[in-house]
């Protein structure tokens, strides 16, 4: 069986649920000899019905807040679903195992278990780095939503902070009109686990906070999940033209077919109805992806398949948003790696924040935000 590699997540850290630092001894466990590789999981779409419908009658959660680069401005602040609550309803649910088949390898202290469990459950560094950054270009118009049809990507949601981020002004957007413009967004993750306990809970989180209420969002508590509730959920991206799928499983050529052949309505499996409704743009995000030289190639290549899969003609533009450290030491991954293998493969890329320069050094590990592109022909 795969040897995993930690961390250096502990029963401590439950509280935080932010991992920021490799462990020293994830040197060690790659040197040890790997008796068997587990096969990849083929890659499965989801509805947002079955991912609702794993989920328990209540669940707890805690706010996370991304900070604005204006002192005018409030921080954003993102529900999160707590890691202990999630971790209770897995050893309390024993059907959940239908979602992976093995279930509970994320809750174990083993942060990464490779091709069974990529690290999902816990909110990690460079995906507050990439929620931070989308916020901040949401509000100096950097970034702009509005007036157009667009699909959001991201690769190894986990927890999903960039989507919420971009779910969040959505919603908020719409309560002011409705709008004429349709939001498709896809979460993918390697576990149908995670995307059912984590990340989808963590979007319904964030878009029933969003809503106008008489009394403010607690920052923590318990949210009732009940029918009502979810139909409510439903009703409310319809309204907002907001469409939620899910995809698990491995990158590769089958994972971008089947993203392809999503329609901008969330129709699966329709290739006429997905290429005349291509988005005017795409947004492709993913954050700590690079750290494993053995899947390096097979991200690297899903990005550029999409980047190209979605950019037909000056109409229709793509971009993705790379969050990852410069080096993951010991365990081999790293920006100049995915750099060597994106120029190989006809990408490019330039660093659009760094926190070096933002943060003044000195904090660790140096992180960076990259955009990536394809390279134009001739």
């Amino acid at each position: 069986m795969a040897q995993p590699f930690s961390f250096g997540f502990g029963s401590e850290d439950l509280d935080n649920n932010v991992e920021t630092e490799v462990s020293a001894n994830a040197e060690n466990l790659l040197d040890q000899p790997v008796e068997q590789e587990s096969p990849l999981s083929e890659p499965r779409l989801h509805t947002l019905q079955e991912m609702l419908s794993h989920l328990p009658s209540s669940i707890t959660y805690t706010t996370h807040q991304i900070p604005s680069n204006r002192p005018d401005l409030d921080a954003r602040c993102l529900p999160r679903r707590d890691l202990f609550d999630i971790r209770a309803q897995v050893m309390a649910e024993e059907d959940l195992s239908s979602l992976d088949s093995n279930a509970t390898a994320g809750l174990l202290s083993d942060d990464i278990l490779s091709r069974v469990y990529e690290g999902g459950f816990k909110t990690w560094e460079c995906s507050i780095d990439l929620a931070k950054y989308i916020s901040n270009s949401l509000v100096t118009e950097q970034l702009v939503l509005r007036g157009t049809d667009t699909r959001i990507i991201e690769l190894g949601a986990g927890t999903a902070l960039p989507t919420a981020t971009l779910l969040q002004y959505l919603a908020s957007t719409a309560l002011s009109s409705r709008p004429s413009t349709k939001t498709h967004i896809t979460v993918a993750d390697y576990n149908a686990q995670v995307l059912a306990l984590a990340t989808i809970p963590n979007l319904l989180l964030t878009f029933i906070s969003a809503q106008p209420t008489s009394d403010p969002w607690p920052t923590e508590g318990d949210l009732d999940i009940s029918p009502a509730l979810t139909s409510d959920f439903a009703t409310g991206l319809h309204d907002a033209g907001i469409q939620i799928s899910a995809v698990s499983g491995a990158w590769g050529s089958a994972f971008v077919s089947l993203l392809s052949n999503i329609s901008i309505d969330g129709r699966g499996n329709d290739e006429n109805a997905a290429a005349a409704q291509k988005p005017t743009l795409t947004l492709i995000l993913a954050s700590e992806t690079i750290y494993s030289p053995s899947s390096i190639r097979a991200f690297t290549q899903t990005v550029l398949a999409l980047l190209g899969s979605n950019s037909a003609g000056p109409a229709h533009r793509a971009v993705a948003l790379v969050a990852a450290k410069r080096v993951y030491f010991g365990v081999g991954g790293g920006v100049d790696e995915f750099l060597a293998v994106l120029t190989e493969m006809g990408g490019y890329a330039r660093c659009v924040w760094d926190s070096s320069e933002a943060e003044g050094g000195g904090h660790g590990v140096n992180r960076c935000i990259l955009e990536v592109g394809l390279r134009p022909v001739g």
